[in-house]
């Protein structure tokens, strides 16, 4: 059966089970590394939610100003806005899901590191 490893840890970085434990510095260094990671990933969560925003925005213009236009006269025009739109909001979902299918796996890192460190420990408790 092949050992589980931590998203950062390669093969050759696992340590086997009899190993000395990985020293404090080493530890928070990785804990900050995640901590990186986990800030850029909520500003990919940041982002998505914008790009989610933008084709509401202009629906919701479209909408309001539909007594001025008839919609099947500018047909050549709405198609491609809302193909743009409906473009917006796939990248935007994508965006959001795959941000926080990482926030998940960086918070399990983050509390490996923890439940290991006992100076991250005392801390967060």
């Amino acid at each position: 059966m092949e050992n589980i490893l931590h998203p950062a840890q390669t093969k050759e970085s696992a340590a086997p089970p009899g190993a000395p434990p990985e020293p404090e510095s080493l530890l928070i260094n990785e804990a900050q590394f995640l901590l990186a990671d986990k800030r850029t990933q909520l500003a990919t969560v940041r982002t998505g939610l914008a790009l989610l925003a933008v084709p509401m925005s202009i629906i919701s213009l479209l909408v309001v100003t539909s007594r001025l236009y008839h919609f099947w006269d500018n047909f050549s025009y709405l198609l491609p806005l809302l193909a743009l739109c409906l473009g917006l909001l796939i990248l935007g979902g994508h965006l959001i899901w795959r941000g926080a299918i990482r926030l998940h796996h960086i918070e399990s890192g983050l509390r490996r590191v923890i439940a290991i460190s006992p100076h991250l420990n005392r801390l967060v408790k």
